[in-house]
């Protein structure tokens, strides 16, 4: 599992001035319009602090997330009136604190695999940054406004199995966001997701509010927090309950 800064997959050289439109050279271009590969592949450790809010601004979800070269993780959601949640590595074992129902804890070890996924589904630049690995089931299909901007749009898995199109800007090659479609109860829906409010961290420039919209409603997360290389190694050493479970025959 790459964590961090997954960036090493793309090329440190310089894109050509003219862009022939392929998704490798496209997202070349994107990679360098963040600051490119070279700063992204320094990185030692990534850090980010932000609240998630309801449209009316009612602030449901504290996300805190810290990640370090190796595979070090550590992530904690707190529910604001509810609990907390975690989960994390020491770069070899991955885990997961839960919270049921009732309000009772639970620990447990979970894949890399499975830690991936979370650590991608609140860190949206490592999910960027991984893009390079579905290269190959990738296809520029065409061109489309998406959040008040013209974007190239990006179809990942040409099967349509769990399909996702991403947008990136024919002005500024940023990504501006996903589109996927999911199965519910009540038939298919569309999830899109967009990356706003770009700021200056250190020699990167990166996106500080994400917003999901999902059936017309929209939940925003805004990140007042982000820190590069300040995560120290022992913020991610196993807690305790997951020694314990190791120890157990």
């Amino acid at each position: 599992m790459l964590l961090v800064c997954p960036a090493l997959l793309f090329s440190t050289q310089a894109p050509s001035q003219e862009l022939k439109t392929t998704p490798a050279t496209l997202l070349n271009r994107a990679v360098q319009s963040i600051g490119g590969a070279k700063q992204l592949n320094k990185l030692d450790s990534f850090q980010l602090h932000g609240i998630m809010r309801l449209a009316d601004e009612r602030p449901v979800v504290e996300i805190e997330l810290s990640t370090r070269k190796g595979g070090l993780v550590l992530g904690i959601m707190t529910y604001i009136g509810v609990g907390q949640t975690k989960f994390g590595s020491d770069g070899t074992t991955s885990w997961e604190q839960k919270l049921n129902e009732s309000g009772d804890i639970s620990w447990d070890i979970i894949s890399s695999a499975a830690l991936s996924k979370k650590v991608q589904q609140m860190n949206w630049l490592e999910w960027f940054t991984m893009l390079p690995l579905e290269l190959d089931n990738m296809e520029i299909i065409g061109e489309q406004t998406f959040d008040n901007e013209l974007c190239w749009i990006v179809q990942i898995n040409k099967e349509k199995i769990n399909e996702q199109l991403v947008y990136f800007s024919k002005k500024t090659f940023r990504p501006k966001g996903r589109r996927t479609e999911e199965n519910t109860a009540n038939g298919k829906t569309i999830v899109d997701v967009f990356f706003r409010d770009w700021e200056r961290v250190g020699d990167l420039l990166l996106f500080h509010t994400i917003v999901y919209r999902r059936d017309g409603n929209e939940i925003t997360l805004k990140l007042d927090r982000i820190q590069l290389d300040k995560a120290r190694k022992e913020l991610f050493e196993l807690p305790a309950e997951i020694q314990l479970l190791q120890s157990k025959p």
